[in-house]
């Protein structure tokens, strides 16, 4: 008898969980707004050829020493 009880629980159990409704993927148990996604766009990301124009502008024949001296000491004062 005892068996018969517990096999119906766990048979009664199963059912119950079988029969939840699935949760949606990314839903926050937070219940706050959700996010939306964020989008880039490639010329938000500068590349090698946006820094070479502006140390073109910047970098001249007589501030070139100091403009390596200060670089130097940012590459220095980070490690």
């Amino acid at each position: 008898m005892n068996r018969s009880i517990v096999l119906a629980l766990f048979a009664l159990a199963a059912l119950v969980v079988a029969c939840e409704e699935p949760k949606p993927q990314g839903a926050s148990t937070t219940g706050g707004a959700a996010t939306a996604p964020v989008v880039l766009d490639d010329k938000d990301i500068p590349t090698a050829a946006d820094y070479d124009d502006q140390a073109e502008k910047d970098i001249t024949e007589t501030n070139y020493k100091s403009e390596l001296d200060t670089l130097d000491k940012e590459i220095s004062s980070q490690d």
